[in-house]
């Protein structure tokens, strides 16, 4: 690398892999590890969902202190990109301990261990995320640079999803004669995250620390945090993006988390079908990804994200309440895929761009991702919060449930995550002024 402010094509590429690891060692949580707890951990379905949640919530509690915590180890250091190094280790072992057989333990025993390693997965995901999000305000001077490697970032972590959700369950078959294939699908994500995880960190390794760490003046005492996070509220226009990338991602985790639903009982479909309507949206959405860095330099930020967030609000409204055709729906998805991939990587840059200001003046970069972080797993938790209590407005569905019940779910399909979308394009106007000084 021989200009790190003006990273070259290669080495934002190899930079993209960094998330492409970390996705790689994290994405079959969601995906299979429910059904893992049930049907091979032998986990009552309630301490199951219980598992699951608790991560999230350390997740809200300790990101912003994580954040904060890894500014002051990287300035220990002198760099980032041990921290990405030490991420290369231990996020695909914890996948690998995370489905390691267990069904000999002690009930409580099996759930005790379980709940830790999710929670540390999560916290050590925070960990990768905050040093490899902060390392391109070291890589590059400039928003034009900075979006590039974010969206870099995100293509990576858009490519490493669909790998695993098409990857995992076919793998999981080839090794069904030991631990139910579990064990030998984590091996073989974990393989690959290890590799991805090293490229970033090889290409990385030489990035000295140039911003975004707190003076010296600063207390370093655990005290010192509440202070620390007071002094970011005078940030005005980050709260104001990490409000909308909470709005953003309650309004997406509720379409995805009732799409199955309406699959099944609108559509008549069965679960093939969502491969179909799924598809289009994860390749519009790297297209969306792809093309940010060229929106960035053309047009001026406010713009794209009003113009991103009113495109994404047509594609939910085209999707879910347009004709129930496969075509008419295909487009909705891919109009929504890539609004979203636009928005995925504009909120990311923009983000950055505010917070990397405040740090200038002394404060932690990594305080600010922290609570970024914090702001996208709080939208996803509330997505699936909002769509769980719309259910039970529902109530039950056809056979056995009333046949109103199918309005119900049509009106809920489509109002929950385009209402939500509404909310953030208002918020996104007094914005602008903020914005335009980026």
């Amino acid at each position: 690398m021989t200009d790190a402010r003006q990273p070259s094509t290669g080495v934002c590429a190899a930079f993209g892999t960094g998330s492409l690891g970390s996705t790689l060692s994290s994405g079959v949580v969601p995906l299979l590890f429910l059904f893992y707890l049930t049907e091979t951990a032998q986990i009552p379905p309630s301490i199951a969902g219980v598992l699951l949640a608790i991560p999230k919530l350390a997740d809200l509690l300790l990101d912003p202190w994580i954040g904060r915590r890894s500014d002051g180890i990287a300035q220990a250091i002198g760099s980032r990109s041990r921290i990405i190094g030490f991420s290369a280790f231990s996020l695909p072992s914890i996948l690998v301990l995370l489905f390691l057989p267990v069904t000999s333990l002690p009930p409580m025993a099996r759930v005790a261990l379980l709940g830790m390693l999710l929670v540390a997965q999560s916290l050590l995901l925070t960990v990768f995320s905050v040093a490899h999000t902060a390392i391109a305000s070291d890589m590059s001077d400039t928003m034009q640079g900075r979006s590039t490697l974010m969206s870099s970032r995100a293509l990576g972590q858009t490519i490493a999803g669909l790998l695993v959700t098409l990857l995992a369950p076919q793998i999981v078959a080839r090794f069904s004669t030991f631990h139910g294939g579990y064990l030998g699908m984590a091996a073989v994500l974990a393989v690959g995250a290890f590799a991805a995880l090293g490229i970033c960190w090889l290409v990385t390794r030489r990035v000295p620390l140039r911003s975004g760490i707190e003076g010296r003046s600063t207390p370093t005492l655990p005290t010192a945090l509440p202070t620390a996070l007071r002094a970011t509220l005078r940030n005005k226009a980050f709260y104001g993006i990490a409000l909308i990338l909470v709005l953003l991602g309650t309004s997406s985790t509720a379409l995805f988390s009732a799409l199955p639903y309406a699959n099944k009982h609108l559509l008549k479909a069965g679960p093939e079908n969502l491969s179909v309507l799924l598809t289009p949206i994860f390749v519009a959405l790297l297209l969306g990804v792809a093309t940010a860095p060229w929106l960035v330099r053309r047009v001026k930020p406010e713009r794209v994200l009003a113009g991103a967030l009113a495109l994404s609000l047509v594609g939910v409204v085209w999707l879910a309440a347009g004709p129930r055709s496969l075509a008419s729906m295909v487009a909705g998805g891919a109009l929504f895929g890539a609004a979203s991939g636009a928005l995925t990587v504009l909120i990311t840059t923009m983000a950055m761009e505010t917070a990397t200001k405040s740090s200038a003046r002394g404060e932690s970069l990594g305080l600010y991702l922290g609570i970024l972080f914090s702001a996208e797993k709080l939208g996803q938790s509330l997505g699936g919060i909002v769509i769980g209590f719309g259910l039970d407005w529902v109530g039950r569905l056809p056979p056995e449930g009333d046949p109103a019940s199918l309005d119900r779910l049509a009106g809920l399909w489509v109002v929950a995550p385009a209402s939500i979308l509404v909310l953030a394009l208002v918020l996104a106007f007094p914005l602008s002024s903020r914005l335009r000084a980026l």
